[in-house]
């Protein structure tokens, strides 16, 4: 990567298609990975945060932002991070002359309190429902005393207390609802294993109620094809990710369906054979909605198919900037195009001595 000197990339309107921790995660890695991006993406990640209770997270980001901003802007004098930003001082989207924001000493106090507060109440909530009210009740708490954790940054304590949720539950849609919680939490955390394990108990769970059954496999689908992504299986993760229903799963905050275009097209053109490429692919009428999204990818995959491979090669050039960006698909991006370039010289060598013994037999 370029260091990100060429990358376009609107930030705002990026994180706007996340939400809560996925938005952060994203933007977090961003500014590890491109320095022309790391002042705004950090910005917006320090503003994002304060939706939270994860004053930890606030602390990492406001210090790394400090830093950012201290190496782009090397003669600006010690102890001025904490003011804030002069409304008529020049700034640049790489935080060349600007200032840091203020840290908002009020907010982690408040929020620490409040956190502190909140989950104690629900503390007692939950051990008076358990005395005196039903099973949905305490399932109830359970599931809020979870995504207080998941607010506050504790992941693992917040999959202990979604999954205590499960002798609560009291209908299959509770069920299913736990499973996704953990699945999220478990992508979260990069758990990849843990994720196919809950889809795998999901599934077989849906199978028991028909309406599910039909339903719930769609739904996780993406959920799936990111697990095996992680996992570096990327013709499952393939194959899950073009079963993914447009407008239909779970997880379309933690991965916009302009990355499932993403997704789906580099790992079929990696690993699927040509008549693959094509039915489940490129003329998958399921799949469409997707690559109206992101033509380009579907461009990409057309060229490959048609053997115009300069093309092909110089797509994959353009997008490659942007699908190092994304914190899912970069580290997999050096394998992958590899793998497209290794099949594209593979086909080239074919052609060449195709056409060698073609000029053989006629001599």
């Amino acid at each position: 990567m370029n260091n990100g000197e060429d990358t376009v990339l609107h930030l705002p309107s990026y994180a706007d298609r996340y939400t809560d921790i996925p938005r952060l995660i994203r933007l977090k890695f961003i500014a590890q990975v491109c320095p022309q991006l790391s002042v705004p993406a950090l910005e917006l990640a320090l503003n994002h945060v304060k939706t939270t209770y994860n004053v930890k997270l606030y602390d990492e980001l406001y210090k790394t932002l400090c830093v950012e901003v201290g190496r782009k802007n090397p003669t600006q004098p010690k102890g001025k991070e904490r003011r804030a930003i002069d409304g008529n001082e020049a700034s640049t989207s790489s935080g060349r002359g600007r200032a840091v924001v203020p840290y908002d000493f009020y907010w982690v106090e408040d929020n620490a309190m409040e956190a502190t507060l909140m989950l104690q109440e629900l503390d007692a909530e939950l051990n008076f429902k358990k005395s005196n009210s039903g099973s949905s009740y305490v399932r109830r708490i359970l599931e809020e005393i979870g995504d207080h954790y998941e607010k506050s940054g504790n992941l693992q304590m917040a999959v202990k207390f979604y999954a205590r949720a499960r002798p609560y539950c009291t209908s299959s849609e509770n069920v299913i609802n736990m499973f996704r919680n953990l699945i999220r939490v478990s992508i979260y955390m990069d758990n990849w294993w843990h994720v196919l394990t809950y889809i795998d108990e999901a599934k077989q769970y849906a199978y028991g109620f028909e309406n599910l059954a039909l339903e719930v496999p769609g739904r996780l689908s993406c959920a799936a094809g990111l697990a095996h992504m992680g996992l570096k299986i990327y013709k499952s993760a393939a194959q899950y990710f073009l079963n993914t229903p447009f407008g239909r799963y779970d997880y379309d905050k933690i991965v916009a369906p302009e990355d499932v275009t993403l997704y789906a097209g580099l790992c079929a053109l990696a690993t699927f054979d040509r008549d693959s490429l094509q039915l489940r692919a490129i003329n998958s009428e399921a799949f469409k909605p997707f690559f109206q999204l992101s033509p380009k990818m579907w461009n990409i995959l057309a060229k490959f198919y048609a053997n115009e491979f300069d093309s092909c090669m110089s797509l994959l050039r353009e997008i490659e900037d942007h699908v190092r960006l994304d914190v899912y698909l970069s580290p997999h991006v050096n394998v992958l195009y590899d793998m497209i370039m290794g099949r594209i010289t593979k086909k080239r060598n074919r052609e060449v001595m195709t056409e060698s013994l073609k000029k053989h037999q006629l001599k």
